[in-house]
């Protein structure tokens, strides 16, 4: 490989555009999709993932910082809204740039420049940042009513959707139909056509990974990442892999070591948990994950057989974000986010 890197990812930004333009349609003319890139687009890069949405029809974008906004800001002229809020100091830099904050405490929204569009977040039981509903109704009779209100779901991607229900419910005790809503993430997308409203805000299910746990995936695969085998090894009954000897070998079998570790977003959680694929085969991985190197079973490969310099699954056909995720014991969300820099990213 040119690049020399010992590790690939492949992202694909026509399945990108096909999830944002499949959620699309699911909302309807009605409700618009909005694109949360915070991250760095969850770890595939803003530079690929905002323009690639653009193209597919996204007009409104969510960051979690301000220098989030900046950078995003430099990729496209549409709305950017800030979840972190209004920073301090920074109101006419907001209006100048057109970026948006969600104003989630009393003094942002007294803070906030009465001709700077803004997005009431009213917290309906994640109690991490947002408006208490009961202070709503005296910040409307002191300030100008916001372009938007919305709020965050605790839980939308479990089965039971009553608590959500239950927080749908609170936000519309407090926020007036005349002003526009977003609720939605992207498991909620999936749990009720009335949910929906104006907009709604679409963030892991763009990228590949399950928004619907109880049922298979509707979304395509986004990224594919692959690492390189960089020594082959035998090894006898009774010896050990890695680091503190946390795995013995019950019969001889042979390794293989990629270059992949925990700086490369593999989390060490993985260690004897986890496994790659070589022609669909599961190996699985042994020994402690390290910062730049992981130790596979390859053993029990049947057919053609791996060699140095071969490359092997981490994600992709046979092993979904989300399936090592569950390796991990974990979510997509940080399988997503974790992902190195040190991987040469081929655009597709």
């Amino acid at each position: 490989m040119s690049s020399g890197a010992f590790s690939r990812l492949t992202i694909d930004t026509n399945a990108l555009k096909s999830n944002y333009r499949f959620l699309q349609d699911k909302v309807g003319p009605t409700c618009s999709v909005a694109g949360v890139v915070k991250a760095d687009g969850y770890g595939l890069g803003v530079d690929v993932v905002v323009p690639a949405l653009e193209k597919a029809g996204c007009t409104f974008f969510y960051v979690a910082q301000w220098e989030e906004a900046l950078v995003v800001r430099s990729l496209t002229q549409h709305p950017i809204a800030v979840l972190g809020g209004l920073v301090e100091g920074l109101e006419k830099r907001y209006a100048h740039l057109g970026i948006v904050p969600v104003l989630n405490t009393p003094s942002e929204v007294a803070r906030c420049p009465a001709d700077l569009p803004a997005i009431w977040h009213i917290d309906t039981g994640m109690n991490r940042l947002g408006l208490d509903p009961e202070d709503v109704a005296g910040l409307f009779a002191k300030h100008p009513a916001p372009m938007m209100m919305m709020t965050h779901f605790t839980s939308s991607e479990d089965v039971d959707a009553s608590p959500s229900q239950q927080q749908v419910s609170d936000f519309d005790a407090v926020a007036p139909v005349s002003i526009p809503q977003s609720i939605c993430n992207s498991s909620g997308i999936f749990k009720s056509d009335l949910w929906h409203r104006n907009q709604v805000r679409a963030g892991v299910a763009l990228y590949g990974a399950n928004p619907t746990p109880e049922t298979e995936n509707p979304m395509s695969d986004v990224v594919k990442l692959e690492t390189r085998i960089l020594q082959i090894r035998s090894v006898k009954a009774g010896e050990t892999a890695g680091y503190n000897r946390t795995y013995t070998f019950p019969k001889d079998t042979r390794l293989a070591t990629v270059g992949l570790g925990y700086a490369d977003g593999f989390l060490r959680s993985g260690s004897n948990s986890s496994a790659l694929y070589w022609n669909g085969q599961a190996c699985p991985v042994v020994g402690r994950v390290s910062m730049d190197l992981i130790i596979v079973d390859i053993g029990g490969v049947t057919g053609i057989q791996p060699q140095e310099g071969h490359w092997m699954e981490v994600i992709g056909p046979h092993q979904s974000v989300d399936q090592l995720a569950t390796s991990w014991k974990t979510i997509g969300y940080e399988v997503l986010t974790s992902l190195s820099s040190r991987a040469e990213r081929v655009i597709v």
